[in-house]
C-alpha cells in the first residue's frame, strides 16, 4: 500500500521540529537532502526549513536545509 502524498512525512517533521526546539531545547535544527530528492525538500520547506547551502559528499550534491527557534 502507498502512503505517498498523505502527509505523513510532513506530519512527522512538524512534530520532530516541536521535540527538538521545546523537549532538546535546541536553538537550530538541520537536514540533509540529495538535491535529486523533491519529496524531501518539500517536507523541508513545509517545515519552515530554508536551503542553507550546497555541497557534495561522495559524489552526490547535497543541500543543507535548516531552521532556527526564535
Amino acid at each position: 500500500m502507498r502512503e505517498w502524498g498523505k502527509g505523513y512525512a510532513t506530519e512527522a517533521a512538524l512534530a520532530c521540529k516541536e521535540y527538538g526546539f521545546t523537549s532538546l531545547n535546541n536553538r537550530k535544527l538541520v537536514s540533509i537532502i540529495n538535491v535529486h530528492n523533491l519529496a524531501s525538500i518539500r517536507v523541508a520547506e513545509k517545515a519552515g526549513m530554508k536551503k542553507e547551502k550546497t555541497f557534495h559528499k561522495a559524489g552526490n550534491k547535497m543541500y543543507v536545509y535548516s531552521i532556527s527557534n526564535g
